[in-house]
């Protein structure tokens, strides 16, 4: 479904980007890449993707794989901030990330070609 350039970024990101099992079942992940600030003097961790299997939602695994992706982020002194998007209308979304103390920054028109969460 992704451009092989989503994969190599992943895999750049090092555990910042995990799976998540349940016994031998893939359940969920998070993709992160990491870009140089506009001044080039810092890193910010780009969360590409969050996703859990819809069977597998409402028992914290999303949560799990985001703090263990901003946790890693924070040992790196080079990384400086975490950012992502979301569509403006996913509000389960919106609220997920809001409690990580995630602040809408502004709102990039056409950003998703798909309009449904």
């Amino acid at each position: 479904r992704y451009a092989d350039k989503f994969y190599v970024e992943c895999a750049a990101a090092g555990k910042t980007t995990q799976l998540a099992y349940v016994g031998d079942e893939l359940v969920g992940a998070i993709a992160c890449r990491l870009e140089l600030t506009p001044e080039k003097d810092a890193a910010r961790q780009y969360i590409m993707i969050v996703g859990v299997y819809a069977p597998w939602r409402d028992r914290a695994i999303g949560t799990r794989l985001l703090k263990h992706a901003l946790n890693e982020g924070s040992k790196d002194p080079f990384i400086k901030q975490a950012y992502l998007h979301v569509q403006t209308n996913n509000d389960d979304a919106i609220a997920f990330y809001t409690r990580f103390g995630f602040k809408r920054n502004g709102v990039t028109l056409n950003y998703y070609k798909r309009l449904d969460p």
